[in-house]
């Protein structure tokens, strides 16, 4: 069923149960916002105990209205909701706001009464706002469905704003950086509509070109995933502030790749792909938005430099830069030829770059910008200036610097930002900014993390991938998956399944010495720390011996239905140890895990991620990603790993965990060993989803 959400977004006619005489009442709050914001529709109190509230004819219900409306705004306790939701459907109307407390947020009556209310949503088609929140303002049309007490009037303009924290869009609602704003909503408990619902309906709105997002979780991902698509589609840029950044608790407990990727670094992978710009604070999210209102596409090259007045400063912003994964090249031979003219001839020349060189002057300033933007590596240039917002400092200096920054022809990308925050930007700066369209971003730190945010704008987000219909059913034991993966283009290390001591020395000898045992049960991934993992059996008693401790330690761990074998494995080629993974999240899709494995999983905690199946290329830049890049290429004269071939495996592996999403929830291979001859799997580990039955 498509929802109305038109009338929940954009509704022209209005009633508001809860309304009275009384100033501080929820509902007449939202009477007198509703006349703030100049909304031209009709308005209709309801309520039972008066005849006239603020002028307007009140009503003693819903169904007593002269009309049907658009929209109903139910401004009373939790109780009393759930009926008349269910009013509001035998009336016809298709859109309602709750704003209480004491629901799902509550205890387990308002659990109930949510649900109630959920029901009855469905039943008659109901778009539903809320509860538990502040409601929403369209700004353009001048509707404001918004219960607090005092109300700024917000300019319009083409930032969309979607939180679930009320206080939040209520801080953004005050605009302190001018953007403008198409729409403020908050969520609240989403029992009807939620992010992703609201992201559609912005998405597709021509006056919005930003949304920003404040998320503590996704409750539909499928939707949120179509949604940032479309924007994206459109030429929309998404800034995202996801809380919940501590992972205790929250990764699968059995696999490696549950402590490697817990639920915030899937969100970061699952934004990554969706070319949404996550931020971690409300500064970084502000200027982020000033950066991209003016021009959402990525600058022409990725290399940055900043220019300040001071060394002392371009210390500073390199030490910032760094922690915050900006980094400043070297500039090119020619620009520091350049350059040089406007330095002592004793001076160092250095990114950021101190422009003070022999003393400052308008014409020192244009060699000086002049040369930066003739680097032919340089996609972006920041100045750093000390502009008070109430005057003093380097304000003379600054607008110098802005006059000719706005003279300048370039495709690059030309940015000022103060280096402080504490008294705003400088009113007569920006106005010279402005007439060039150049972004004037307040306090050091949130103004490079917002131009390391621009220099990895993505130009679409990755593209759906295209997941291959599982070619068999899983096999239920190790041997059997081993194979096949090896014909799917995981290469694995031989195996056999073996039955006695008898059956084991015959497979070594087939395998050839020396060997591994494995004692294999689906309830013990842990194999090594149950001593289920016997090493370097060169002999038949060596072999003999670790058949029979191993079935020793898998009685001894014996669950009902659930019996351990031993298997005979090959020994594999000394080389690089990996770890690659694949968490399957119902709803988010299927996300690989790539790193350093062996004993340095337990010691590194690095790891890439990022949405799958990945190809080659995908796995190789991963690869780089973490210190495994590093270790493959050849250290402390060790041969270089195919890496290649280890990528390809990698890739091979993550549209294995795709395929198989909806009955794996995680997938291991630990370690992936990667020599100079090929790439082979060591060991194995699957896990169920919780609701299914698990496998071996």
């Amino acid at each position: 069923m498509t929802l109305p959400f038109d009338k929940l977004m954009n509704p022209r006619s209005v009633a508001i149960v809860g309304a009275s005489e009384r100033s501080d009442a929820i509902g007449t709050r939202v009477l007198n916002n509703l006349r703030t914001m100049g909304f031209s529709g009709r308005i209709y109190p309801v309520n039972p105990r008066y005849p006239e509230i603020s002028g307007l004819t009140a009503y003693p219900s819903l169904s007593a209205l002269p009309e049907t409306v658009d929209a109903v705004f139910i401004a009373v306790p939790a109780s009393g909701g759930p009926e008349l939701v269910e009013e509001a459907g035998r009336c016809g109307i298709k859109a309602v706001f709750i704003n209480a407390n004491g629901y799902a947020d509550g205890d387990a009556d308002g659990a109930v009464l949510q649900r109630r209310v959920e029901t009855a949503a469905k039943a008659h088609g109901i778009a539903i706002a809320g509860p538990n929140n502040l409601g929403l303002i369209n700004v353009h049309d001048g509707v404001a469905m918004w219960t607090p007490r005092y109300m700024k009037k917000v300019t319009p303009g083409p930032v969309g704003v979607i939180s679930q924290s009320g206080s939040i869009a209520l801080i953004l609602s005050e605009d302190e950086r001018d953007l403008g704003f198409a729409y403020l909503v908050t969520t609240g408990n989403e029992a009807g509509a939620t992010v992703a619902d609201y992201l559609m309906q912005m998405a597709q709105d021509d006056r919005v070109n930003a949304i920003l997002l404040f998320l503590e979780t996704i409750r539909d991902p499928s939707l949120f995933e179509k949604a940032a698509r479309e924007a994206a589609c459109r030429g929309k840029k998404i800034i995202a502030l996801k809380l919940g950044t501590s992972e205790g608790g929250r990764a699968l407990v059995q696999a490696h790749t549950g402590s490697l990727a817990g639920e915030d670094r899937l969100y970061d992978a699952f934004f990554k792909a969706l070319g949404i710009i996550r931020v971690r604070d409300l500064d970084e999210m502000l200027e982020t938005a000033v950066l991209l209102s003016g021009n959402p596409n990525p600058p022409p090259k990725t290399g940055t430099a900043v220019v300040t007045l001071s060394g002392g400063e371009a210390a500073l912003l390199a030490d910032v830069g760094g922690e915050l994964g900006l980094p400043f090249p070297k500039l090119a031979p020619e620009t520091l030829e350049r350059l040089r003219p406007a330095f002592p001839p004793y001076s160092t020349i250095g990114n950021p770059v101190d422009a003070w060189g022999l003393g400052f002057n308008p014409e020192r300033f244009t060699l000086v910008l002049e040369a930066l933007l003739a680097d032919p590596d340089l996609g972006t240039i920041g100045f750093s200036v000390d502009a008070p917002g109430r005057g003093g400092g380097d304000v003379p200096y600054a607008c110098v610097m802005a006059r000719a920054c706005v003279a300048a022809k370039t495709d690059k990308r030309l940015v000022f930002f103060n280096n402080t925050s504490g008294s705003g930007v400088n009113e007569e700066v920006r106005e010279i900014l402005d007439t060039g369209g150049i972004p004037y971003l307040s306090g050091m730190r949130p103004a490079l993390a917002a131009m390391r945010n621009l220099v990895n704008l993505r130009e679409a987000p990755v593209a759906v991938p295209e997941i291959a219909v599982p070619p068999a059913p899983l096999p239920s034991g190790e041997v059997e998956q081993f194979r096949q993966l090896a014909t799917l283009g995981v290469p694995m290390v031989a195996a056999e399944k073996v039955g006695s001591a008898e059956e084991a020395v015959k497979a070594a000898e087939r395998l050839g010495y020396p060997v591994v045992l494995k004692g294999i049960a689906t309830h013990l991934p842990h194999k090594s720390d149950l001593g289920l993992v016997k090493l370097k059996l060169g002999t038949a008693a060596d072999v003999t011996e670790a058949f029979h401790a191993l079935e020793a330690i898998l009685a001894l761990h014996a669950k009902p239905g659930a019996p351990g074998y031993v298997v005979v494995q090959a020994m594999a080629r000394e080389g690089v140890e990996l770890i690659v993974g694949i968490r399957n999240q119902k709803g988010f899709g299927s996300f690989v895990i790539v790193g350093p494995g062996g004993v340095l999983v337990e010691i590194s905690n690095q790891a890439s991620v990022r949405l799958g199946p990945v190809t080659r290329d995908e796995a190789r830049e991963m690869l780089f990603e973490t210190a495994a890049g590093t270790l493959l290429k050849g250290v402390r004269g060790k041969p270089a790993a195919d890496i290649d071939a280890a990528a390809e495996a990698i890739a091979a592996f993550s549209r294995f965990g795709a395929a198989h999403a909806d009955s794996l929830a995680a997938l291991e291979i630990n370690p992936l060993i990667a020599g100079p001859a090929g790439t082979t799997g060591v060991d194995l580990l699957l896990e169920a989803h919780s609701d299914q039955k698990s496998e071996g």
